[in-house]
């Protein structure tokens, strides 16, 4: 069975590799209306490449009116030092910069973006976190989308961009060739995901949502902006671009606690979908298969050509995404904490962001 779940596997890391290919075809023209967009970005830290992130948000091909907003919560947070050499270096640009510890909630990101929402003047809010950097055709792709009559919410295809780390490649491994291509399929069959990375929403609906205080205890704030963003009769979309995403990631506990905080927390609000999701860890189920054969020659034939075959997967999704393959001997070892990331998720519901530890409930929301 583990074996023939390891077949179904393959098959469905092939169908979602070519599904992302309908995300590098050209984005939309820029619409006629042009609404003005107020691009948030809440920060935390001196991060690798948040000034090339922030700059990303300086050379956009929109030509309507774009606001940045910038907050942190301390006075003395490297971050801020950022954002005042952009501003310094880009005096046309309409860049506010927010510093504000005033808390709100558990979730302190939404807390953050509560602190900054005063400055916003955008018609569209775009989320984006301070690890992303924006192609030149972001904001107009995003915009294109958001005219579709009935689209409430976009949030954005990336790929994993590494930092000189083997911790930070390992994660850009697993995400780049397992996880996106899994978010394309679910693009196609209708899933409507929400990655948090980046997403916009009209400033109308953000407010029938009840604003960013709404979400200020939830740590799946994205998922949860995904949900009632549907309740109320809106479409989630995606535009056909690739964000980069920064993975800061030096040492393998980053790289752990980020990917356990990330699977916890969507085994919690989707059991279901997270537990069908194992079938994207088809190499480590035909290692425990030929195991449980008791290394059968048949079984391992089978795991050599399946072996072969998720060097060739890995290799294709990076080119699909435009990613450069690194290191591709690490696969099996990386496939193998993936799959140890998959199954220590199930006990437990405590995570860690940013030093501090907490509990997420079943919706989403942090324990209190």
């Amino acid at each position: 069975m583990l074996l023939a779940a390891a077949l179904a596997g393959a098959v469905f890391a092939l169908l979602a590799t070519l599904a992302t290919r309908r995300f590098l075809t050209p984005p939309p023209a820029m619409p006629v209306g042009r609404p003005s967009v107020t691009v948030m970005r809440p920060l935390h830290g001196d991060e690798p490449g948040l000034y090339d992130n922030l700059l990303s948000l300086c050379a956009q091909d929109y030509s309507g009116v774009v606001q940045i907003v910038c907050g942190v919560q301390d006075p003395a947070d490297p971050a801020a030092e950022a954002v005042r050499r952009l501003q310094a270096e880009h005096p046309g640009r309409d860049i506010v910069l927010v510093v504000d510890p005033t808390a709100h909630g558990t979730n302190r990101k939404i807390g953050n973006l509560i602190n900054m929402s005063a400055k916003a003047t955008g018609e569209i809010i775009v989320i984006s976190d301070s690890d992303v950097r924006l192609p030149p055709s972001g904001l107009a792709a995003i915009v294109a989308v958001l005219e579709d009559p009935g689209a409430g919410l976009v949030h954005c295809l990336y790929r994993g961009r590494s930092i000189d780390s083997l911790w930070s490649v390992l994660a850009t491994q697993d995400s780049n060739t397992r996880f996106i291509p899994s978010v394309s399929i679910g693009e196609i069959v209708g899933a409507h995901p929400c990655l948090g990375p980046t997403m916009a929403l009209p400033a109308a609906v953000l407010d029938k949502v009840g604003g960013f205080p709404y979400l200020a205890d939830f740590l799946a704030d994205d998922f949860e902006l995904g949900r009632v963003v549907r309740g109320l009769g809106y479409r989630i979309t995606c535009p056909r671009i690739v964000i980069d995403h920064v993975f800061p990631e030096r040492t393998v506990r980053d790289m752990l606690v980020h990917e356990m905080r990330w699977a916890r927390t969507v085994r919690l609000v989707a059991p279901g979908g997270y537990f069908g999701s194992v079938i994207t860890h088809f190499l480590v189920l035909a290692m425990i298969g030929a195991a449980l054969t008791g290394f059968s020659s048949w079984s391992l034939a089978l795991l050599a050509g399946l072996l072969v075959y998720r060097l060739l997967q890995a290799h294709a999704a990076n080119r699909v995404l435009g990613s450069p393959s690194r290191m591709l001997w690490l696969i099996p070892l990386r496939d193998i904490l993936s799959f140890g990331v998959f199954v220590a998720a199930h006990f437990g519901a405590r995570v860690e962001w940013r030093g501090n530890r907490m509990r997420v409930q079943s919706d989403g929301a942090i324990a209190r």
